[in-house]
């Protein structure tokens, strides 16, 4: 059986029964303990707190407190792991997060999920009763909307991911040009002029002269960030048109 930690007690009572009557006399307290009364005396019984518990390198939501029981915090989406540290004043007690013992009052490289993470630390000495712990941990989802590069079929450009604005040309006779934007992180989701990319990328039709290609990056906890790419196809040139006239004559 779990329990929130408290310190007990246990009692013992010592009965002092009437002498009288025995033949001898009795040295009674000073403060006078009455015939077939009880004296009880309190005794420390040991219990299985906590007396630390920590997350290295990460603070809690409060100061630790051997009787408060529920504890938070919160991690950024860049942290993986963590490691959880704790104590006991109970030497004979084990602890254990989630099942798992304690080495030397440590458990490495817990993993975190995105979302919440929810940890139950006990302490049992095998004898008396087990006392719970619960720590939470956010991990927060994650705020990345950029790129690491845009990829194009034809043409090409010189991309930095702070660098929001491009332009590329492509001869006349490119009539379309494929658009492949790569995430920097895998949970964002990217759209070019409105549809899904995938790895094979976003095709899209050239007339002559200037088009303008949207890219919109939509990071894991919603925040956007749009990426334009103006591409210009050039006109036909004079050469080919004069020969198209004179075909047409």
């Amino acid at each position: 059986m779990l329990k929130k930690g408290f310190k007990e007690k246990s009692v013992k009572v010592i009965l002092v029964g009437s002498l009288w009557g025995m033949g001898t006399s009795t040295y009674m307290p000073a403060a006078g303990a009455a015939e077939g009364t009880s004296v009880i005396q309190e005794e420390e019984q040991t219990v299985n707190n906590l007396s630390s518990l920590e997350i290295e390198g990460i603070a809690l939501d409060r100061e630790f407190s051997e009787d408060l029981h529920d504890y938070s915090s919160a991690v950024g989406n860049d942290v993986e792991k963590i490691n959880l540290l704790a104590a006991s004043p109970n030497e004979n007690a084990a602890i254990y997060v989630n099942g798992v013992k304690m080495t030397e009052g440590k458990v490495k490289d817990l993993p975190l999920q995105t979302g919440m993470n929810t940890f139950e630390i006990t302490v049992s000495d095998g004898q008396n009763e087990t006392v719970a712990y619960s720590l939470k941990v956010e991990k927060l989802e994650s705020d990345d909307n950029l790129l690491t590069s845009i990829g194009l079929s034809k043409g090409s450009l010189t991309f930095d991911s702070k660098v929001t604005a491009y332009n590329a040309s492509v001869e006349n006779e490119v009539q379309s040009i494929t658009v492949t934007p790569t995430l920097s992180d895998s949970t964002a989701i990217v759209k070019v002029n409105g549809k899904d990319a995938t790895s094979a990328g976003v095709k899209v039709t050239l007339p002559i002269g200037k088009t303008t290609v949207k890219i919109i990056v939509t990071a894991e906890n919603g925040d956007k960030k749009t990426y334009t790419l103006t591409i210009t196809r050039a006109a036909v040139k004079e050469k080919e048109e004069s020969k198209t006239a004179l075909h047409q004559c």
